[in-house]
């Protein structure tokens, strides 16, 4: 395994941190990655806010208020998964 991770291995990583890699439905898999992606993306900005001096008090704390939402989003997101798959 080399020194970097590939994007999709940063994908796969998030996407099993947060217990979504056992989505069933294509169309949910897809959006979630879509997702994944996009934070995946989006870290780097995070962590060069964090370390930044230029970065505001208000702006740190909206990451983190964002970054809380994400993880009760995907947390509902598992949730509904699992009822679905009893539903069945």
């Amino acid at each position: 395994m080399g020194l970097f991770k590939t994007p999709e291995e940063k994908e796969k990583a998030l996407l099993e941190k947060y217990g979504l890699d056992g989505l069933s439905n294509p169309k949910d898999v897809e959006s979630v990655k879509s997702i994944a992606s996009n934070l995946v993306g989006s870290g780097l900005m995070d962590a060069g806010m964090r370390i930044g001096m230029s970065a505001k008090v208000e702006d740190q704390l909206q990451v983190t208020y964002q970054k809380a939402i994400m993880e009760q989003n995907f947390i509902i997101i598992r949730k509904l998964c699992e009822i679905s798959e009893k539903l069945k």
